[in-house]
């Protein structure tokens, strides 16, 4: 079972869980989500790795601020919290909103990314279809399953009422980042599986074009799933990724 904990990260006291022992092996959750997220991986990569998994500022278990939401700020706390635990780089597997913290960590921080693993990520907010965008652009708290948002209300220290705030927030940052070029996803060093669903609403052109902006990335398209292809195909997407991990760290052992 993960070990529960909080660690003060610059002005914040960040929930995390730990599972496992060997390589730290980060991961990091999607937007208005949690470690619950990775519900579904957490087990299977514990057996190789150490899995540590924290919710940034405003998910979770993790109290929000007055602050926007920002990809910029969020790469800095996944940052922090790296150093903070005393680690180097770690492998860091990012899904939704967590593969973008982790491909712009990977380009402004390459000293703390070892391999990565982007699952359904987003380079460039634009290429969300209009009715995407739409659909963003009509988010609100009453039109969210209320499932979603009990269990938002149960875990988060800001309380039930707090969700629409940070909807809010969410709803406008998804409007309006990210915008990462390909000549920055070049710039990425770290060993990079770009991973996502044949049903992901991003159109999939725009996964491929990820994949051959990022020098020697690779590609796996999951059939048969949408943006939630964790928890759709656990077993496959588990064994993706670390044969992924585990093709790259045999490499390495053999330099």
């Amino acid at each position: 079972m993960p070990q529960a904990d909080y660690l003060n990260v610059s002005d914040a006291r960040v929930y995390y869980v730990t599972e496992g022992q060997g390589e730290p092996l980060l991961l990091l959750h999607g937007g208005l989500g949690s470690v619950e997220d990775f519900a579904s991986q957490i087990p299977a990569l514990a057996q190789h790795f150490r899995v540590i998994a924290f919710e940034r500022t405003g998910h979770g278990h993790t109290a929000d601020t007055s602050e926007a939401f920002t990809f910029e700020s969020m790469v800095e706390q996944t940052a922090s919290f790296i150093e903070a635990l005393g680690l180097k780089a770690v492998n860091v597997v990012g899904w939704s909103d967590g593969a973008i913290v982790a491909l712009l960590l990977a380009i402004s921080r390459p000293d703390l990314v070892r391999r990565m693993i982007s699952v359904g990520g987003l380079a460039e907010t634009m290429a969300q279809s209009a009715e995407t965008r739409g659909w963003i652009e009509s988010m609100n708290a009453e039109k969210f399953p209320q499932e979603f948002v009990s269990k938002y209300g149960e875990i988060s220290p800001d309380g039930p009422a707090h969700f629409s705030v940070v909807l809010e927030k969410t709803k406008k940052l998804w409007l309006t980042e990210p915008h990462i070029k390909d000549e920055d996803l070049s710039k990425i060093k770290a060993p990079t599986l770009v991973l996502a669903a044949d049903k992901e609403d991003l159109p999939i052109e725009h996964t491929i074009e990820m994949f051959r902006a990022i020098k020697g990335a690779q590609l796996c398209i999951v059939p048969g799933a949408t943006h939630f292809l964790m928890s759709e195909k656990p077993e496959l997407t588990n064994s993706v990724m670390l044969a992924f991990l585990g093709e790259h760290n045999d490499a390495e052992q053999a330099k």
